[in-house]
């Protein structure tokens, strides 16, 4: 080989070993959003809804969670069943704060609607997808109904251009049970 070929190799070599050094070093090199991530964007709450509000036999309390790392943010998304106080009540419109530099906070309201318009009191979905930046890691956020703790999560989230993982642990509390239960009906 010649001294050209050489020095192609070792400059191709160095710049390999170079690049793999800089990938693994992932968000540390990049500042929060890790390397070419640019900045993180906001916390947020980028989505929510609710299905419709059915009256079941039986209230079956269950909640899901799902989170997804990316290189400048972190998606939780949250659903949960709420059973409601009465016939005319319904799930507000929810809020989504910052409480600290990596707690958040989401509090869905239950508000009366007006009208009775079902014969019970009626069990509904809802469902929330919150935004954090990458760089507020490990996060907690607080889910809240009506003003009380329901769910609380902590998590890590850790992004390269390597792929990412994230390791989530939750805690549940059950808010007291109100006369008006989801298979009451009304008569």
């Amino acid at each position: 080989m010649s001294r050209r070929g050489l020095a192609v190799v070792a400059v191709a070599l160095a710049l390999f070993v170079t690049g793999s050094a800089v990938a693994l070093a992932g968000p540390v090199s990049g500042g929060p959003g890790g390397l070419f991530g640019g900045p993180s964007d906001p916390p947020a709450l980028v989505h929510f809804d609710t299905d419709g509000v059915r009256c079941p036999d039986e209230f079956a309390a269950n909640g899901s969670t799902s989170v997804a790392a990316g290189p400048r943010n972190t998606e939780i998304t949250y659903a949960r069943n709420v059973s409601l106080p009465g016939p005319s009540y319904a799930v507000g419109g929810p809020t989504f704060e910052r409480l600290n530099e990596s707690a958040y906070v989401l509090d869905v309201p239950i508000e009366e609607a007006g009208n009775a318009s079902r014969p019970c009191s009626g069990v509904v979905r809802y469902n929330g997808t919150m935004r954090i930046p990458a760089g507020d890691d490990p996060w907690t956020l607080i889910v809240k109904q009506d003003g009380e703790t329901v769910t609380t999560f902590s998590g890590d989230s850790d992004h390269s251009l390597l792929g990412g993982s994230t390791s989530v642990s939750g805690s549940v509390s059950a808010p007291a049970q109100t006369n008006g239960s989801a298979n009451a009906s009304g008569n």
